[in-house]
């Protein structure tokens, strides 16, 4: 019931203006929206036999072109990067445009499990977006959800339904999934007006922070690099660091293990800095993608390493410092020149991140149908870098 109830608050107002029986034991009832804008369809399937409980209900919208949804494939990876190409987002008077380049999958090789829907109008791919099943912690409980990412729809047939379109093949795929959470920017206004009456929304932000690489906070080789045998004490460091924040889900030695070992060519072991108390786990995903900001005092491009994993015994700042600056030396070296990682106003470390970045950006945490817990206020929230 709590779907059909975000589905209420998401389709607001409207008038039936057909039935029609699909048998004895199931109703389509078509509908117009609010001022006849949208069209949507309902349907409604009991049991055979008393007492005839409802077994399924179906809603979509109905939409003004001919749309074909299907999971992509790797021979669609140019198309998808053209349309994330002509897709900035809007983010006040700046736009950024993630180029994925000719590797528009690459992103998706981390993750638990992901799936790209493309949804294609004439045959060309005229949206996408990409689902992510994985666990998250809230209130002490451990949920199963989607994180739905990634988002692009040609500029032509927005505002037409495909978000919805493109969005569906995830209930397909994993109907027992029913809960999801999202990360909107403060300064994406086209959003935030599309949740802004939302349920579940958070009152602690997520924070992005930009480091440079290119500044003097480079500094030199510290701490080494990980192997196999250190996952337990990782392990140990990332849930004592990690372990009270809210959607932070602790490791065990074989889940970590199977995280790092998922894409080893973008993320293994000897991604990993680390001391006896601190560690520092860097995807450097501007290998693969580039993104470009435009704004009034013009464009800027930068090719970014990804914190993916740290974490530190308390008392250890200074390492986490010092290993954050030694990938920095790295990442520079490789020509990429920012280094990004995730924090909460009241998560462990967080001062002392962003006293080293030059840039933040805040995220509005949603979460439909889990309401935000008081914790998350005291002990901040965990932000996964790879279903972001």
């Amino acid at each position: 019931m709590e779907g059909w109830r975000r589905a209420s608050a998401a389709i607001g107002p409207f008038t039936p203006t057909a039935i029609e029986q699909n048998g004895d034991f199931s109703v389509t009832v078509m509908a117009d929206g609010l001022n006849n804008a949208r069209r949507f369809s309902f349907r409604c399937d009991v049991e055979e036999h008393a007492p005839h409980l409802i077994k399924m209900l179906e809603y979509q919208r109905l939409l003004d072109v001919d749309v074909t949804v299907r999971e992509a494939s790797e021979a669609d990876a140019a198309a998808l990067s053209d349309l994330e190409r002509r897709c900035p987002i809007i983010m006040g008077d700046t736009s950024m445009t993630i180029d994925r380049g000719t590797d528009y999958f690459a992103f998706t090789r981390l993750m638990e499990e992901a799936i790209v829907s493309i949804a294609l109008v004439g045959g060309k791919v005229a949206g996408v977006n990409c689902g992510c099943f994985h666990d998250i912690r809230v209130g002490g409980k451990v949920y199963r959800t989607l994180t739905a990412l990634h988002l692009r729809i040609d500029p032509q047939y927005q505002k037409k339904g495909l978000w919805g379109a493109v969005s569906s093949l995830f209930g397909q795929k994993h109907p027992e999934v029913v809960h999801s959470n999202a990360y909107i920017s403060v300064e994406n206004k086209a959003m935030q007006a599309g949740i802004a009456n939302a349920p579940n929304k958070w009152t602690v932000n997520a924070t992005r922070l930009q480091l440079s690489c290119a500044s003097s906070l480079a500094g030199p080789s510290y701490g080494r690099p990980a192997t196999q045998a250190d996952a337990p004490r990782i392990v140990e460091i990332l849930n004592a660091c990690h372990g009270s924040e809210e959607m932070y889900v602790p490791y065990s030695v074989e889940s970590f293990t199977a995280r790092v070992e998922r894409a080893p060519e973008f993320y293994s072991w000897d991604r990993l800095l680390m001391t006896d108390d601190a560690v520092v786990g860097v995807w450097p995903a501007g290998e693969k993608i580039r993104f470009v900001t435009d704004s009034k005092t013009g464009r800027v491009e930068s090719r970014r390493g990804l914190v993916v994993d740290y974490g530190f015994i308390t008392g250890a700042e200074r390492d986490l410092e010092s290993l954050l600056r030694a990938w920095c030396a790295q990442l520079k070296e490789q020509g990429l020149d920012t280094l990004t990682i995730f924090t909460s106003d009241a998560s462990p470390g967080s001062g002392l991140l962003s006293s080293l970045a030059v840039a933040s950006e805040s995220y509005v945490v949603w979460t439909p149908g889990i309401a935000e817990p008081p914790s998350a206020a005291m002990y901040g929230i965990y932000v996964d870098s790879i279903y972001f």
